[in-house]
């Protein structure tokens, strides 16, 4: 099927997260040959082995037992995309668990210097919240299986999150960023803010796969022929019929409905069609790899460029952000300066770098995750529908 490229957010509150997202595209067998010396993949298994607190925050200590929940937790996950963990990657994953467990910590010791509490009836009323988000009970069920938590992990994530939030809401305090800087970063950034020429378009589409025999696939393409003279005669309520009764995709039950798009948002030969036909037109059949489309377009929207009031209130969103991003950082450093931390793992050091979780490859140059699958000539993705909208999607409803 083709879906719509959509953001679909669910929280997340560990510091490496950026590495599960990587797992989708990690090699599983040849991806450490990306390093100096050859590893097998599977050779890392950093949550077992080791005694004793992993780290020591003033006299606190970091238990294993936190630790090694926190792995299994991310090793689970790579399971489910059935990924192997790189060696190399595997340490990268260690010293950044522990950073997160460090840094959670050192917020947890702030905090109750500041005489700053999280509520139990606070709590409850964000668990309902975050809970909320999925719609039924088993999607969220769903996410603690996929996930490895039960929801008093879910409630420990949140309660540390929102410690973090007002810590830093009583010493940083809040600070909108100026009308001179937010115009200076639209007149800097002004090709960001163009509106890409876009399509609104609806469509029936009719299933080919490669099991199919030619015979049967000939069939398909004479059905969407039937269909594409029919849907030319159809005014906009006739044609959402046709996409009813006959589509085979996922937006049938909205009669085909695509919505506006921009390109890069379908498969080329689908795009290609939608954009070089003019507003009123149906077209058909097109062929693209997952079969016979008839498509009616409705309107269509020239490139232009959006007015500074237009995004003002966006740009001042991503200044703050960025703004707050910065000074957590600052606190965050200058805690550690104040409140003694002990890395007892070996290997481990707070004082490097944050480590990236980008592969390299000789001289240390940046490795694109989609070179490393070709490398290890290893499949990617698979493609995706992007005729449907993320609503499709087996996922929880966002709040946003």
């Amino acid at each position: 099927m083709i879906k719509l490229k959509k953001p679909f957010q669910v929280l997340v509150f560990s510091a490496f997260g950026a590495a599960l997202a990587f797992a989708g595209c990690t090699a599983k067998k040849d991806a450490s040959k990306v390093e100096e010396k050859s590893e097998p993949a599977n050779a890392t298994k950093p949550a077992e082995g080791g005694t004793g607190p992993v780290a020591k925050v003033g006299d606190i200590e970091i238990s294993r037992d936190a630790y090694n929940q926190q792995m299994a937790r991310t090793k689970k996950r790579f399971e489910r995309a059935g990924r192997d963990i790189p060696v190399a990657l595997g340490k990268r994953l260690k010293e950044n668990i522990i950073r997160k467990l460090v840094d959670d910590t050192l917020i947890e010791v702030k905090a109750g210097k500041e005489g700053i509490t999280v509520a139990d009836a606070e709590l409850d009323t964000k668990f309902a919240e975050h809970k909320k988000r999925f719609g039924k009970d088993e999607n969220f069920q769903k996410y603690l299986e996929r996930t490895g938590q039960g929801v008093e992990d879910v409630k420990k994530d949140l309660k540390s999150n929102m410690l973090r939030e007002n810590l830093f809401a009583k010493i940083m305090g809040a600070g909108d960023p100026s009308d001179e800087d937010t115009k200076a970063y639209y007149e800097k950034n002004v090709d960001r803010y163009k509106q890409r020429e876009q399509v609104k378009a609806s469509h029936i589409l009719l299933k080919v796969s490669k099991e199919m025999t030619p015979a049967q696939k000939k069939e398909k393409q004479t059905k969407a022929k039937e269909l594409f003279k029919k849907a030319k005669k159809a005014d906009a309520a006739g044609f959402a019929a046709l996409a009813k009764e006959n589509s085979e995709g996922p937006t049938a039950s909205r009669g085909g409905d695509l919505g506006f798009f921009s390109r890069g948002r379908m498969v080329k030969a689908f795009e290609d069609a939608a954009f070089k036909a003019k507003k009123g037109a149906t077209l058909g059949p097109i062929e693209t790899q997952f079969g016979f489309h008839v498509i009616r377009v409705f309107d269509k929207k020239a490139e232009r460029q959006r007015s500074f009031d237009e995004v003002k209130d966006s740009i001042k969103t991503t200044l703050t952000a960025r703004e707050k991003s910065k000074k957590k950082r600052e606190l965050l450093k200058q805690l550690r300066e104040e409140i003694k931390v002990a890395i007892l793992e070996p290997g481990v050091s707070l004082n490097n770098k944050r480590p990236s979780i980008q592969p390299t490859g000789p001289g240390g140059k940046p490795i694109n995750p989609k070179d490393l699958v070709k490398r290890a000539k290893l499949p990617g993705p698979k493609p995706v529908d992007k005729t449907a909208d993320a609503k499709d999607k087996e996922a929880p409803k966002k709040a946003k």
